[in-house]
């Protein structure tokens, strides 16, 4: 298991093409769009961190070499408001960002999920999270989510739960 930054890979073009592709294998949402729409979807989840701070867009490799999962983030999810206010929970979770300042967004190819790759991305983020000085992280998910349990294992815990778009949300946080 080999984890990289984005920032230090030579080939970009063809990462982002790797990481378009396990994005729409792991999106309930995405594989309902028309092509321009999905362009806009991945944007909003993945591509607008890919392309912003590619130094926190961590990448995962098997013993291959082939890229089977990725996290985008941001350290300072306040400094993500022009993007964040096209998407329907930023606001209402906005007052949650000063404890927990950073958030990500992660998914892992199917054929390799539950086998390590995951919860490695989200510890290396974590931990450069931490080593920033940034005193929290979250995601947002949905309360009834299967990944949730994921998230728990990795000591994230709920901090608030809003209903939102016919759909129960939770902010799980982690203190650093």
């Amino acid at each position: 298991m080999n984890i990289t930054r984005l920032s230090e890979e030579l080939d970009p073009n063809t990462v982002v093409k790797r990481v378009w592709d396990i994005f729409f294998l792991t999106s309930r949402q995405g594989t309902h769009l028309v092509e321009c729409q999905k362009e806009d979807f991945f944007y909003s989840w993945a591509g607008w961190y890919m392309e912003t701070a590619p130094e926190q867009t961590l990448l995962i490799r098997n013993a291959d070499k082939k890229i089977v999962g990725y996290l985008v983030g941001c350290l300072d999810s306040t400094s993500a408001r022009r993007l964040y206010q096209r998407l329907f929970y930023y606001k209402a979770f906005a007052h949650c960002y000063r404890e927990y300042p950073s958030h990500f967004h992660i998914n892992c190819d199917p054929d390799f999920q539950s086998v390590g790759f995951g919860g490695a991305l989200v510890k290396r983020f974590v931990s450069n999270a931490h080593d920033s000085g940034i005193k929290g992280v979250h995601l947002v998910t949905e309360a009834a989510a299967k990944n949730r349990g994921f998230y728990e294992k990795l000591e994230f815990i709920e901090y608030d739960q809003k209903f939102i778009c016919n759909n129960s949300l939770v902010l799980l946080g982690k203190k650093l």
